[in-house]
C-alpha cells in the first residue's frame, strides 16, 4: 500500500478513525514483538475508540514518524506546545515513542484472541514508574 493510501485509512484523518464513535471496536493484526509477552507477533486484536486512558493501557495510535499504525503501552500525559499528548512506549523499548498527539490516537486493546485483555497490576505500576522518571528528565533538562 502507498503511503498515502495507508494516511487515507489509518492517519489522524483517515477514514478508520473517522468510521469509529466512542466504544467501537475494530479487529486489528499484531505484527512484530516489542509488546510480547503481552501482544504475540501476528496475534489479533480488538481495539476500541476511545480517548481516556489509564497507564498500562495498549493503545492503538498513527506513528507519523514511522508512517504505520502502532500498539504501545500508554505511560501518561504530557503537555508539550500548548496540546496536550500521549507518552507512549514499548515493553521492550529503551525510551518512550515521540509523543501521540490526540488525532493519531485510534483507541485501546480490549481483546486479543477474542479473549478479554486485562492489564496486570505490575504492568500498571511500571508505566506509572516510566513515566515519572521521563518526566522528571524533561525536567531537569529545562531548569
Amino acid at each position: 500500500m502507498k503511503l498515502h493510501h495507508q494516511q487515507a485509512v489509518l492517519g489522524p484523518d483517515g477514514c478508520l478513525a473517522a468510521a469509529l464513535d466512542d466504544g467501537e471496536q475494530v479487529v486489528l493484526r499484531v505484527t512484530g514483538d516489542c509488546m510480547t509477552p503481552d501482544l504475540q507477533d501476528r496475534a489479533k486484536v480488538r481495539v476500541a475508540r476511545s480517548r481516556l486512558f489509564v497507564p498500562g493501557d495498549v493503545v492503538a495510535f498513527y506513528s507519523v514518524h514511522q508512517h504505520r499504525l502502532m500498539m504501545h503501552r500508554f505511560l501518561g500525559y504530557v503537555r508539550s506546545h500548548g496540546q496536550w499528548k500521549l507518552m507512549t512506549m514499548a515493553d521492550r523499548g529503551v525510551r518512550p515513542d515521540p509523543l501521540v498527539a490526540w488525532p493519531g490516537v485510534l483507541g485501546r486493546v480490549v481483546a486479543q484472541s477474542d479473549r478479554a485483555y486485562q492489564v496486570a497490576p505490575g504492568k500498571r505500576l511500571l508505566a506509572v514508574g516510566r513515566y515519572i522518571v521521563f518526566c522528571s528528565r524533561l525536567l531537569a533538562r529545562h531548569r
